[in-house]
């Protein structure tokens, strides 16, 4: 059986998914499984605790948190210039979006997630290695995400989703709301692309979609044919019209028909080289630099517990 060190990460939930950590333990225990854990404080930690867990002889590690917490343990997985996790991923989910399970079919009631993990199933899947410009310091920063990037909208909607109107309104309504008032003050610019090596303007810009995960966030989905091990990368640009039609076919964007009116591309490598005043970069559901960035698929690089 695996030796599990679990990634646990107090504040997730709004700090309530601690009251899940004892039936967690409980449930490991009664699995007779070997398991250690740690907290996280802040994000840089968690790079630390995965590393000194492999170091120490775990075979898994477990993220307990949300998205952010699996995007940062998957990081910890990955050592600067390595096309392949140093050891398995675990996930018990305890947020508030849990996009990456859905893609992943991984369950997020506690016990199944737990039962999941003391199966021993697991498959290796396709993570998105992505090298962008630091938000502060004038330094390159590269980074592993395994849901989806955002380039325009998307970090001002991940912004005013995190600040606090999820947690007053809840996942779906919060971020919808939070797109909603993003776009109201959003100028959409041109992009400059380079894609397989082609380089290109896209005008009026919303929102370019690059990723593996066609679940983007809080219900937001990208009808495609891609899965999570065919070492595919998409590309979708949300251009080219009025703030008003956009509004218009904002629900489409949660029933997944947007992509019949945006059709998804499948490159192999994309750079996104300048967005004018749209310069941020989004991924996993958090603001996290700024542009140029490129984008590229590592094949099967992640072992993953999953169904």
């Amino acid at each position: 059986m695996s030796r599990f060190f679990l990634v646990m990460n107090p504040s997730s939930r709004s700090f309530r998914a601690r009251f899940e950590w004892l039936r967690i333990f409980e449930l490991l225990e009664a699995g007779n499984a070997e398991f250690d854990f740690a907290l996280t404080r802040r994000d840089e930690d968690t790079s630390v605790l995965v590393h000194n867990a492999i170091k120490n002889g775990f075979d898994t590690v477990v993220a307990v948190g949300g998205d952010g917490t699996i995007n940062e343990v998957i990081n910890g997985l990955f050592e600067a210039e390595s096309t392949v996790g140093a050891a398995t991923l675990g996930v018990i989910y305890t947020g508030t979006s849990p996009d990456f399970c859905g893609y992943h079919g991984i369950p997020v009631d506690v016990e199944k997630a737990v039962d999941l993990l003391l199966s021993g199933k697991h498959r290796r899947v396709d993570v998105c290695r992505i090298t962008h410009r630091h938000a502060v310091e004038d330094a390159q920063v590269q980074r592993i995400f395994s849901c989806c990037a955002n380039f325009g909208l998307g970090a001002a909607v991940a912004r005013g989703s995190n600040s606090g109107l999820r947690k007053i309104w809840g996942d779906a309504i919060g971020t919808f709301l939070s797109i909603t008032l993003s776009v109201l003050k959003y100028s959409p610019p041109d992009f400059r692309v380079r894609i397989d090596g082609v380089e290109s303007i896209i005008p009026g810009v919303f929102n370019i979609f690059v990723g593996k995960s066609p679940i983007i966030a809080s219900g937001i989905n990208l009808r495609m044919n891609i899965s999570p091990d065919d070492g595919r990368l998409y590309f979708v640009p949300l251009h080219g019209i009025s703030r008003a039609h956009l509004f218009a076919i904002l629900p489409t964007i949660y029933t997944g028909s947007i992509t019949e009116r945006f059709v998804p591309k499948f490159p192999g490598e994309i750079d996104i080289l300048d967005g004018g005043t749209a310069s941020e970069v989004e991924y996993d559901g958090d603001p996290r630099g700024l542009l140029p960035a490129h984008i590229s698929i590592l094949p099967r690089a992640l072992d993953l517990i999953c169904p």
